[in-house]
């Protein structure tokens, strides 16, 4: 049966239980993440967070076939076109399993590559580890995200009701996590904690599938419905610009570690994974709203109100300085704090380390818009070239800076990258294609440009705020200062700016939720 609620009522309800439950997540993820320093050390964080990049890297192969197609179903699901609907998810199922075959060949191809990817390997027989057979966990593991009926849960997302598959998500990974703290206390086995996740990816597949096959049955029938020639020469040229898009995203962290391992070593990639913690659980918990918002999106730019379409453009470019403004803003100031009492100064890296992961934050906030933006607008294939620009630029940059400034450098490359060809490129594509030109794009830059400056303010006046107040009291000081700088810039923002249509906007949402209690 297809959702009939409307777009906020959708919108709220997946934003709400993506934030908790991923809330919930990242606590017991820090205390797994804790019990795993203590049992294992740091050589065995670098190992995770190496194989880990070189998986996402070879994932690759799936081409951006998720967004194209959940594009596609924007329009069938809103029409309830179910002979569409049936030919799309067909198409989506054989995609998946060849993907998933590609990437289990590529991956064993590598294994004889796997000594020029870390600068000290000796350190896997100094362990007593075999590398190749921890490489093939991480595969499986990689490969298991496409199997086991995997596709059938894009439905679900592109029908509004993303909380579904958060819930069924979240449920196995608290076991998951749990299971591998036990195993952890009482065997201190890197191998079975590997292992464990494979299951995980599995059951979380197979439960995804069951619902969707039974709150979708008419679009599992089988039939002989299939997507025409022309539509899947369409799907591929949009494929073929997603795969640039892609790659781009994946260099742009994905080989930071790889950089430094081959650099530096294993040793440092263990501590950088810990601030790569902070930046993932962001990513994961912000990324949360913006993925509960994609089907309403592609429900509302799927019609013709273009002012409409603008303003809501606006509204969602504030909305991402308030939440990665706020996050930028407290990695700058607190990660170090953080990291200290947490696991120690060993631990720490010193500036401006963290504050260029906190302005990394914040660029991955806007490339994130920019990109929701244009995946649910179909806006693939112009400027297409730009994401190789990027890729070059990321590459270059940390190499060079990785020789110069050590692991600052490689933070500088994944900037450098950010700035040139996301954050100055993306806008024109979006106002020219996706905005009809509603508005010049230079409006979109000095807005934004307002915005990043009044962060740097921002982060400055809570620097001195925190070394001043409530400094030296471990984990209270942390808290305090987290406090802080959660609340500084969204107050100061909604302040300075709160007459603007923006902030009309969202103060006008909250009114709605409190005066009609939406129900969840």
């Amino acid at each position: 049966m297809m959702n009939k609620k409307s777009r906020l009522q959708n919108s709220l309800r997946n934003i709400i239980t993506g934030s908790v439950s991923q809330i919930l997540l990242t606590i017991l993820q820090f205390a797994c993440r804790t019990v795993f320093i203590s049992a294992l050390g740091k050589s065995y964080l670098g190992i995770n967070g190496l194989f880990s990049n070189i998986l996402s890297l070879l994932s690759l192969t799936e081409l951006g076939i998720d967004t194209a197609i959940n594009f596609k179903l924007y329009k069938p699901l809103k029409e309830n076109d179910y002979p569409r609907i049936r030919a799309i998810m067909k198409f989506y199922k054989i995609a998946y399993t060849i993907i998933g075959l590609v990437i289990l060949t590529l991956g064993l191809c590598l294994i004889p590559f796997l000594p020029y990817l870390v600068n000290d390997y000796d350190t896997f027989a100094k362990l007593g580890l075999k590398p190749v057979l921890i490489f093939l966990l991480f595969l499986f593991q990689s490969v298991s995200s496409y199997l086991f009926f995997a596709s059938r849960s894009a439905i679900i997302k592109a029908d509004q009701q993303e909380y579904i598959t958060t819930i069924t998500s979240f449920i196995c990974t608290v076991l998951l996590n749990i299971i591998q703290i036990i195993t952890l206390l009482l065997w201190k086995n890197f191998m079975i904690y590997t292992a464990l996740a494979i299951g995980a990816n599995v059951v979380i597949n197979l439960i995804n599938a069951v619902i969707a096959k039974h709150k979708y049955k008419e679009a599992f029938i089988k039939t002989d419905d299939a997507l025409t020639k022309e539509e899947v020469k369409d799907i591929f040229k949009d494929l073929g610009a997603l795969f640039l898009f892609k790659v781009d995203n994946a260099v742009l962290k994905a080989t930071d570690n790889i950089v430094l391992s081959s650099f530096i070593g294993l040793a440092i990639v263990g501590v950088y994974s810990n601030y790569l913690l902070f930046y993932t659980t962001i990513r994961t918990i912000l990324s949360k709203i913006y993925n509960a918002v994609k089907a309403s999106m592609g429900n509302l730019y799927s019609g013709d109100d273009i002012k409409k379409q603008y303003e809501f453009f606006e509204v969602m470019n504030l909305v991402t300085f308030l939440l990665y403004g706020t996050a930028g803003v407290g990695v700058a100031v607190v990660a170090d704090e953080l990291i200290q009492t947490w696991i120690g100064a060993d631990y720490v890296i010193p500036q401006p380390f963290s504050i260029l992961m906190g302005i990394e934050v914040l660029f991955l906030g806007i490339r994130l818009n920019l990109g929701q933006i244009r995946n649910v607008t179909g806006a693939f294939r112009q400027l297409w070239y730009r994401p190789l620009i990027g890729i070059i630029v990321n590459i270059v940059v940390s190499i060079v800076g990785v020789k110069v400034w050590g692991i600052n450098g490689v933070l500088v490359g994944t900037l450098s990258a950010n700035l040139i060809a996301n954050i100055a490129m993306d806008p024109y594509i979006i106002h020219k294609y996706s905005l009809k030109n509603y508005r010049p794009v230079s409006v979109y830059y000095i807005r934004n440009i307002k915005y990043f400056v009044l962060t740097a303010l921002i982060t400055a006046l809570d620097t001195v705020i925190c070394k001043n107040f409530m400094a030296g009291h471990g984990w209270l000081s942390v808290i305090v200062h987290v406090v802080i700088t959660g609340c500084s810039v969204p107050v100061i923002f909604c302040l300075i700016y709160r007459k603007g249509h923006e902030c009309q906007y969202l103060f006008g949402v909250a009114k709605r939720i409190i005066k009609r209690k939406v129900r969840l």
